[in-house]
């Protein structure tokens, strides 16, 4: 008996300690680091002699990809960003992105992202180019960036751009079924300067965004719940109504997604979203609630 208890145990242990691993190994602290996919080959338990009972638990990890690719497209109600409501109340936004990844060394990510809008109102357009670098440190993720934003027929008056600098830290844990990703993201804004605001922002400032992530899994790993809480602060980056620029606390928001899974390579999403601010934001209500739909094509 008691060699048949020690052999459960031990195996039972194994098991735990293996699933765990595939677990963690399965989490990616941000969308831009590749991951390992991970395969368990597990044998059915046999009865060699009537007295004990042995069960063998393989993992095998198959190489990682070196390349990524992914494909995006949604529709937001209100073009929310850092809580500016950009096109202002009535006008919502279509959009289309892909991105491709490559990992030439197992903690290390670079990608290239390309993202286009088109605005319900207003004649909106905007085309922004990604470049990001991810190095993971276990649990730990810091990403360095450059963004340009190019605005074709920049409101009926023009071509015009703006680049920016962020850098990212993120922090990924699992408690029970819930995985926690707190998050601190500092952009930088080089310019140039624009003729005017339309919630565009000025070369030298800058933004702090804090915000926390979190993951459930509903249904298998078919339908999670993924909710999330964020807090803005503007260094001179987001306009005033009074044609000033912020310099304190730009806004609180909160919002929920439901993404669904259909296959390995193709999820649908859709949230709704809340924001709340009090410094008289260009062109945003101080409460305002917005929701969209999105899908998401990886390779």
């Amino acid at each position: 008996m008691s060699k048949k208890f020690t052999l459960l145990l031990v195996g039972s242990l194994l098991g735990i300690q293996l699933a765990s691993a595939q677990e963690d190994r399965g989490e990616t602290v941000v969308e831009t680091k590749p991951s390992a996919p991970v395969k368990v080959v597990e044998a059915a338990a046999t009865v060699s002699d009537g007295k004990s009972l042995t069960k063998a638990v393989v993992v095998e990890e198959e190489e990682a990809k070196l390349f990524t690719f992914k494909a995006t497209t949604g529709w937001d109600s209100l073009y929310m960003f850092r809580g500016i409501n950009v096109l202002g109340n009535g006008n919502g936004l279509y959009w289309l992105g892909g991105s491709v990844g490559v990992a030439p060394w197992e903690n290390g990510s670079f990608t290239a992202g390309v993202w286009y809008g088109i605005g319900t109102g207003r004649g909106y357009q905007e085309l922004d180019t990604t470049l990001d670098y991810t190095h993971t440190f276990g649990d730990f993720a810091a990403s360095f960036g450059y963004i340009n934003y190019y605005y074709p027929n920049y409101f009926f008056s023009g071509n015009y751009s703006q680049n920016e600098l962020y850098w990212k830290l993120a922090y990924n844990k699992t408690v029970g079924p819930v995985t926690l990703t707190p998050s601190a993201t500092y952009f930088y804004e080089l310019g140039p300067n624009l003729p005017d605001v339309n919630g565009i922002t000025k070369a030298g400032s800058s933004y702090l965004l804090l915000r926390l992530d979190a993951s459930m899994a509903l249904y298998k790993d078919i339908v999670s719940l993924a909710p999330w809480t964020a807090y803005g602060v503007s260094f001179g980056y987001n306009p005033q109504n009074s044609g000033n620029f912020l310099q304190s606390g730009n806004n609180y928001e909160v919002g929920v997604a439901m993404p669904i899974k259909v296959t390995d390579w193709f999820t649908v999403s859709g949230y709704v979203a809340y924001s709340y601010q009090w410094n008289d934001l260009y062109l945003t209500d101080p409460s305002t609630v917005w929701a969209g739909v999105n899908a998401t094509f990886t390779f």
